[in-house]
């Protein structure tokens, strides 16, 4: 993830309903850099690509109902036989019970694999939207993101074009303030891990299931890349979790409650565990549309300054149970 001040861009190109791509300002010198052999890339005439490690991703190819953003216009299956499921604002129920925490596959943090007991709680269906973090702002309690912008959008978290696209930009610190105004708070880690993999004895190692992720389940970068961007929450249903939770894979990775202890597994409480006393640094989970696969799995952790935001990062809240 990138949290280092932002990047320079210059805008390419309007493109279907208002949305403008941005592409690098690269230098006009050097060799054309075109990994997929498909004429676009970095430093070739033709310009950019959104994904160069697919040829058959590239400016002006044809869009097709298929979950991708073939053309680069920054958008997914924006033609008028493409349809997107409705969205539901309604939180999932997570129940009460054990479920199988960490991994013996992942990284040394995800170990030991132990049972952890969580009370039930409620859970955002949903990453929070651009939508619902200008309600909060307008409630004067909530601070605008560190930028307006998106990876490939100059206008986006004020565009209602992206009005149901995830808030990015926001430090823990906002999205804990956002919670709290909308009666709850940040999951903890075992709440995040449990609502992704669902009851013991599953170890899953996705949401959807132990399936590798691709565009159909989840908006994630690499050589599969879907967007190279965020995308409308809620899109691609194949990917719910056990509880019917959308994108816990992909899209944004999510802060969560907890500070991050990289052996707190070893000394976790088997009930309601809520992370270090204290640290420097907090947890997210889930990856973005950026990640690899590895990192969509449901175990696994990344820590960051709670102060660092970036074009990847979102969240979503929990509340109680009897909400």
């Amino acid at each position: 993830m990138r949290f280092s001040q932002p990047r320079m861009w210059m805008a390419l190109a309007a493109v279907a309903a208002g949305a403008v791509v941005w592409t690098p300002a690269w230098s006009a010198t050097g060799l054309c850099q075109d990994k997929d052999g498909d004429g676009y890339g970095l430093d070739c005439a033709p310009g950019a690509d959104c994904n160069d490690l697919d040829a058959a991703m590239h400016p002006g190819a044809r869009e097709a109902c298929n979950l991708r953003d073939d053309d680069c216009n920054a958008l997914v299956d924006d033609l008028a036989g493409c349809t997107a499921p409705a969205l539901d604002p309604a939180p999932v129920q997570v129940a009460s019970g054990p479920f199988v925490m960490g991994s013996d596959h992942g990284a040394p943090d995800e170990r030991p694999v132990h049972a952890v007991q969580v009370s039930a709680v409620k859970l955002d269906r949903h990453e929070v939207t651009n939508r619902r973090y200008r309600d909060c702002m307008r409630a004067g309690a909530c601070s605008a993101p560190a930028l307006p912008t998106s990876h490939r959008r100059p206008a986006y978290f004020e565009s209602p074009a992206f009005d149901d696209y995830p808030v990015i930009f926001v430090s823990w610190n906002q999205a804990a303030q956002f919670c709290h105004f909308a009666g709850g708070r940040l999951p903890t880690e075992a709440e995040w891990e449990k609502a992704a993999r669902g009851p013991a004895p599953d170890t899953r190692e996705y949401p959807w299931g132990k399936e590798r992720p691709d565009c159909r389940r989840a908006n994630l970068g690499g050589a599969g890349s879907c967007v190279g961007d965020t995308d409308r929450v809620g899109r691609r249903p194949d990917g719910a979790s056990p509880y019917g939770a959308m994108d816990l894979a992909g899209n944004v990775w999510e802060w969560v409650q907890d500070w991050y202890g990289a052996d707190y597994y070893s000394v976790s409480p088997g009930r309601d565990p809520q992370g270090p006393a204290k640290g420097s640094l907090k947890v997210m989970r889930g990856g973005c549309w950026e990640s690899g696969a590895s990192s969509l799995r449901a175990s696994c952790r990344r820590a960051e300054l709670p102060n660092a935001w970036a074009d990847n990062v979102g969240f979503r809240c929990v509340y109680p149970a009897g909400r």
